[in-house]
This record gives structure tokens, C-alpha cells and sequence, in this order.
């Protein structure tokens, strides 16, 4: 498979900066991911949904967290990669080479398998530790809270 260059995995954290208005960071990310949905094509994983989605039902009445999870996993523009055994033995994998040496998460392998093996082209995140990994494997990143 060749990697599209119009493609970005969004990471948890510029989610919920977007769907929480109430965040300092939501003005800074808005423009930025508004652009994302309307230019690339957008890749999240399913533990990507399931974070924001509990980010959202911590944080905000029930039924306005159901609205906005419908909404999230309805754009038109957005692929959910299913997280499935083979990508949890690659996610493991990625975990032990990287968690010692690059503060590698559970949650940041799981991104990285599925930009590894869906050729995805960049990645959007304001976590600096996954940002660094993913530049030092020749992916590009983008951090709109940089800007």
C-alpha cells in the first residue's frame, strides 16, 4: 500500500480540545482541525473513539456526550480502523521497543501501528513524546498548539 499524503491520524487530545469549547485550547485547534476534516482524509483507531468518548461523558451532560459521540464517529470524512488481535500484537510490540526509551504509552502504540500499517501519512497530536517517535520514524507531524 502506498501512503496517501492526504491522510492524518488525529490523536485523542486535539478531539477533545475540539468537542470541549469550554478548553483553552479550543480556539487554537479549531481553524486547524476544521481544515483537517475538510482537506485529509482523517484516520482514527476504535481507542480513539473510546477516549474521547469517556473524555466526553466525564466532562459533559449525558445526552449532550451521546450527541457529540454520534457526531464524532458520523463525520463524513472520518475512517475508524477496527482494533483487532493482529493490531494489538503489533501495538505490543511497538510498546516494548519503545516505552522505555521514548515514554511509549499503550495508547500511542496503538497510533503508531495504525499509521504504520495503514500508510498513513501524518499525525496530529499535542503529545511531544509521540510526536518526537513518529518524526524519528519519518512521519510527519503536526501540532497545532505549536503554531
Amino acid at each position: 500500500m502506498v501512503k496517501s499524503e492526504d491522510t492524518v491520524f488525529i490523536d485523542s487530545n486535539i478531539w477533545c480540545y475540539y468537542f470541549d469549547s469550554r478548553l483553552q485550547e479550543h480556539s487554537q485547534i479549531a481553524g486547524v482541525l476544521r481544515d483537517a476534516l475538510t482537506s485529509m482524509n482523517v484516520i482514527v483507531n476504535t481507542v480513539i473513539v473510546m477516549e474521547v468518548a469517556h473524555y466526553l461523558s466525564r466532562n459533559l451532560e449525558p445526552s449532550q456526550a451521546q450527541r457529540v459521540s454520534e457526531l464524532f464517529i458520523n463525520l463524513e470524512n472520518l475512517t475508524i480502523l477496527d482494533f483487532d488481535q493482529p493490531m494489538m500484537r503489533s501495538s505490543i510490540s511497538y510498546l516494548n521497543r519503545f516505552s522505555k526509551t521514548h515514554g511509549l504509552g499503550g495508547r500511542d502504540s496503538t497510533i503508531i501501528t495504525s499509521i504504520m500499517e495503514h500508510k498513513v501519512a501524518s499525525v496530529m497530536s499535542h503529545d511531544r513524546s509521540l510526536l518526537r517517535l513518529m518524526d524519528e520514524l519519518g512521519i510527519k507531524t503536526i501540532d497545532p498548539m505549536s503554531k
